[in-house]
């Protein structure tokens, strides 16, 4: 009987550090969300997202005239070592999902927010899933509206 209760205390020491364990690790980044206000009209913003979307290889799907969302299908980014894409490291993807409000007649408020995602696991990424990864750079809210105010001519 003494035996018995002293594997029971040990699983219940491995099940508490394995709860603990799982509490201590940090949330992963949900991508980068930017809030703005561009003074231009609400139908010039959405053609200028659009273009610019689409230069940077997104397929964009965009709604009725009056809806409010522009989104994005994922754009896989693929690096000039196409085979280590086959073999070892995996690919990277993004999506865009930017939001219009119309403020006033020469006003538009923007939010943009880009999820930006790569394959989980070092040695096979193949068979990996998809987890939330910072975004690069060029891939990052800011500098898609950067963008889209240097097309409307606003910089």
């Amino acid at each position: 009987m003494p035996r018995t209760a002293c594997m029971i205390r040990q699983w219940v020491a491995v099940a508490g550090l394995l709860v603990a364990a799982g509490c201590a690790t940090t949330a992963p980044p949900a991508g980068t969300s930017e809030d703005v206000i561009l003074e231009a009209p609400e139908a010039q913003v959405r053609a200028a997202f659009v273009r610019v979307l689409a230069e940077g290889g997104y397929d964009v799907t965009q709604g009725a005239q009056d809806d409010s969302e522009i989104r994005t299908g994922y754009r896989e980014e693929i690096s000039n070592y196409n085979w280590l894409y086959r073999t070892q490291f995996g690919v990277n993807r993004s999506r865009v999902i930017v939001t219009l409000t119309q403020e006033s007649e020469t006003a538009t408020r923007v939010t943009v927010r880009m999820m930006y995602e790569g394959k989980d696991g070092e040695w096979m990424p193949l068979a990996g899933s998809w987890v939330p990864y910072d975004a690069a750079l060029p891939q990052n809210a800011s500098n898609t509206i950067r963008l889209v105010k240097n097309e409307l001519g606003l910089l």
